[in-house]
């Protein structure tokens, strides 16, 4: 059934191709699994590189699909940038999930757009026959449940479970009533301060969001951002957190140097070709000075599309602002790359700092990175300082700035204020 790497189904084609699957494999009583691959970011990989080079990733991604499948296997594509698979035979749930695990490593290589390197990430949807379902309308819809639990997961893929439908369900629910958080003045910024080591004094705060919906009370960000990611409001929460903390940095004391405040972007923000232009209308509304604002990016969102992300984040800088790498340690860490590095802070992800007391390993890493920073002219901030012991190692090691718990958790604009002067006192 594989007619061409380009093979693209309509869902009458689609379930008319997969029905003789599905009566086979009831006949001789075997497993088959559906497999729902869906390419990330591929909008603005549109938006970035053009359609025509889109469609020769279509095709690549095709054939690398085609490279890693056997004679009995079924490829088609069913969407914009989502492609079906169906394995037929296979002996069970391990099976199938060393395929997922092969599928995904087939995209470590990154692929060429207009002579750009580009490296791509995909979210994985799997459902199994008979396990999942009998007929292949409804494993086809548990394979999309399945992918849509990857999409919102740390994880590249996810084989359906009884509890993957209520858990979607669950995300529904939380998305329409984000559509509704801001207009009921819903979300607020709590901050959580970072002080500079050297000096003892205060450096600045991490402007962190928090959602109090009207009845379910407080939602955890680690739930409702990865549904604002999936749904497109991430955008929306971002400029809104943008101009809340621009807004209040206004009532903070004034000190010398002026106080930073940090805000978060993801992926799909550092890609938006609106960013620059809505960053500096945000500065403009609130009279605000570029230095005082810091915009953490993940190591791993930046090394997604490396080209585009070191411009934007030049062009940021260019007018004034701070460029944060956030979780740094965790991504795609190279010499290759750091000497270009469009920032002038990495934050230290809290995974090694956490345990270094007890793990030479991390200690080193850690030791590692704030020489190579230094070296480059970059400040270090170490994130996850649970206690003294820790702090004061930091210290000896040479980094710049502490957070975490130890200093102080996050907390609303009043508390942070009056935590701000009693430390100053």
């Amino acid at each position: 059934m594989n007619e061409s790497p380009t093979y693209v189904a309509n869902r009458d084609s689609l379930l008319r191709d997969l029905e003789h699957y599905i009566s086979d494999h009831l006949t001789e009583g075997k497993k088959l699994a559906i497999l729902l691959i869906n390419i990330n970011h591929f909008r603005q990989i549109n938006v970035v590189y053009g359609y025509q080079a889109a469609d020769h990733l279509l095709d690549e991604f095709s054939q690398r699909l085609h490279k890693l499948s056997r004679k009995q296997d079924y490829i088609a594509r069913v969407g914009n940038s989502e492609f079906i698979m169906v394995l037929p035979e296979i002996l069970n749930e391990g099976h199938v999930t060393l395929a997922a695990h092969k599928l995904l490593s087939s995209l470590d290589s990154p692929f060429s757009l207009n002579g750009h390197k580009h490296k791509i990430s995909a979210d994985m949807g799997i459902a199994l026959f008979p396990d999942h379902a009998v007929d292949i309308q409804s494993l086809i819809q548990k394979a999309e449940l399945a992918l849509l639990t990857a999409r919102h997961s740390a994880d590249a893929y996810s084989i359906y479970t009884s509890k993957t439908q209520n858990i979607e369900v669950n995300n529904w629910d939380i998305e329409d009533e984000l559509r509704n958080a801001q207009e009921r003045d819903e979300f607020e910024l709590y901050f959580q301060p970072q002080v500079d080591l050297k000096t003892g004094q205060l450096f600045g705060a991490e402007a962190l969001i928090r959602w109090k919906n009207r009845d379910k009370g407080y939602i955890r960000p680690d739930i409702f951002i990865p549904v604002s990611e999936q749904s497109g409001q991430i955008h929306s929460i971002t400029w809104w957190t943008i101009n809340a903390a621009l807004r209040l940095i206004k009532d903070w004391p004034v000190t010398q140097p002026p106080l930073k405040v940090s805000v978060n972007l993801s992926a799909r923000v550092l890609n938006d070709p609106e960013l620059v232009s809505s960053v500096r209308s945000a500065l403009s509304i609130w009279g605000a000075n570029p230095e005082q604002l810091t915009l953490e990016v993940t190591e791993s969102a930046l090394m997604e599309d490396m080209d585009t992300s070191f411009i934007t984040l030049d062009e940021l800088r260019s007018f004034g602002l701070n460029i944060s790498i956030d979780d740094f340690g965790t991504g795609y860490s190279s010499m290759a790359y750091f000497k270009y590095i469009p920032a002038n802070e990495l934050k230290i992800d809290k995974s090694f700092i956490r345990y270094m007391l007890d793990n030479e390993m991390d200690q080193h890493i850690v030791k590692t990175v704030i020489e190579m920073a230094h070296g480059f002219d970059i400040k270090v901030v170490a994130e996850g300082i649970e206690n003294e012991a820790t702090l004061s190692s930091l210290k000896r090691l040479g980094c710049d700035i502490a957070q975490g718990f130890y200093l102080a958790r996050p907390m609303p604009q009043e508390d942070f204020i009056q935590w701000l002067e009693d430390y100053q006192a």
